[in-house]
């Protein structure tokens, strides 16, 4: 009886360490889907914010586009920063401080840029009002009947009659 009772406790020691290492794999297992899923959430955020950075050396795309060297570069330095606390527009003005407002795709609409943002609208606005104006003096010459001088206007029939011949 004694014997059995030893067996009971190995059998149930046996099933206690496999229950411990199954709790444990599976703790390790949510604690690997928690790691998994930060390092996907900051690469999306390495991502977003090098959506909104210009690649220096190929100017038509943003640093989370481009695949040179220094975009690569750049995406690492995000991501240290990231990893430090920084927030994006900590980020952003870290970049901006480095490169000037060039380097952002959205770059802030102040000086330079608010010029370049005003002068569309403005040069839109100039072509109505000289398209109204141009309007306006077209209907006020048609209103007006045109003076023909007899002469002048027997002159241009004379023509027609000679070009039908």
């Amino acid at each position: 009886m004694r014997h059995l009772s030893n067996s009971v406790r190995q059998v149930l020691g046996l099933l206690a360490v496999i229950g411990g290492l199954a709790v444990a794999d599976s703790l390790q297992s949510e604690e690997a889907k928690s790691r998994i899923d930060s390092v996907r959430q900051l690469e999306q955020q390495v991502f977003d914010i090098g959506r909104k950075l210009r690649c220096p050396v190929c100017t038509a795309e943003s640093v989370a586009e481009s695949s040179v060297q220094i975009a690569i570069e750049m995406r690492w330095t995000i991501q240290e920063q990231l990893e430090q606390g920084l927030g994006e527009q900590e980020i952003l003005a870290f970049f901006q401080s480095r490169y000037g407002d060039w380097i952002l795709l959205d770059p802030p609409k102040r000086g330079v840029h608010l010029m370049l943002w005003i002068l569309p609208i403005l040069a839109a606005l100039l072509g109505l009002v000289f398209l109204a104006s141009s309007f306006r003096r077209w209907q006020n010459v048609a209103k007006n009947p045109v003076e023909i001088d007899n002469a002048n206007l027997n002159r241009v029939r004379k023509a027609v009659e000679e070009a039908r011949r």
